[in-house]
């Protein structure tokens, strides 16, 4: 989906880019060889600096980071799966103010490994975790978890993309929480931590203060599965969003 987006070019909105791929023009490769011949003369013009700058760009070290400055981050969901270095994150809340700003658990799945760091044993070594990955995923982080941990973390480094799947499914109709589409889509957590929400995150913790020495285990099983989950989610919302833009075009 990444060489088909023209998003990026001056005047091209969700209408001109379905334009563009029905008169033939699919590819970033297309626009260049055949663009002149079946665009309009100032939508090539325009377009074609454009285009050349992103396909330039693929071949250094640092395409992530330029396309993804160059895309509206509704649509940085397009640099997936060109980029497969992704970081799944999700943070669990409710612990002391005053202590890494009540942030109590961050969990990092980059496809094969969970990494999770603890307020009070190794949350200090987070700064760097995600270093290397191009892509960071998250539910609704755009607003929470992000925010937050740039608030506690002054110096975090977080990939240059990022997909907020909350609006992504949204887009082909999944709505709610997270927890809510998991059960529409058939995905399952094990017996110990379905069901659990947010709340009860905050209140596994004070256990966990108070001495319960299952409570931090079950916390970081609700992590775990609130970061493993969101890979299977972000292979459908690509799949059916490029479906239904593609079927929208003709």
């Amino acid at each position: 989906m990444l060489k088909r987006t023209f998003l990026h070019i001056s005047g091209v909105g969700p209408k001109r880019e379905r334009a563009i791929w029905r008169a033939g023009v699919e590819s970033w490769e297309d626009f260049l060889d055949r663009g002149q011949r079946l665009l309009p003369a100032g939508l090539h013009n325009l377009g074609r600096p454009v285009v050349e700058r992103s396909l330039e760009a693929l071949q250094r070290p640092d395409a992530a980071k330029t396309l993804a400055a160059m895309l509206p981050p509704a649509e940085h969901w397009r640099l997936w799966p060109h980029f497969d270095r992704v970081v799944y994150l999700d943070i669990e809340t409710g612990g002391d103010p005053d202590q890494w700003g009540g942030v109590t658990v961050v969990g990092l799945y980059d496809g094969q490994t969970v990494r999770q760091f603890v307020a009070g044993q190794n949350i200090h070594q987070l700064d760097h975790a995600m270093h290397g990955a191009d892509i960071v995923v998250t539910f609704a982080g755009a607003s929470f978890d992000i925010p937050v941990l740039r608030a506690v973390f002054h110096n975090l480094w977080l990939p240059p993309a990022h997909i907020d799947l909350r609006w992504t499914l949204k887009r082909v109709g999944l709505t709610g929480g997270l927890k809510r589409i998991e059960k529409q889509l058939g995905l399952t957590r094990p017996p110990g931590v379905d069901g659990l929400g947010g709340l009860d995150a905050v209140h596994l913790w004070a256990r966990h203060q108070a001495g319960d020495p299952s409570a931090l285990p079950t916390l970081l099983a609700y992590n775990a599965c609130d970061i493993v989950n969101l890979q299977p989610l972000l292979a459908l919302a690509h799949d059916r969003l490029r479906q239904t833009l593609l079927a929208q075009a003709g």
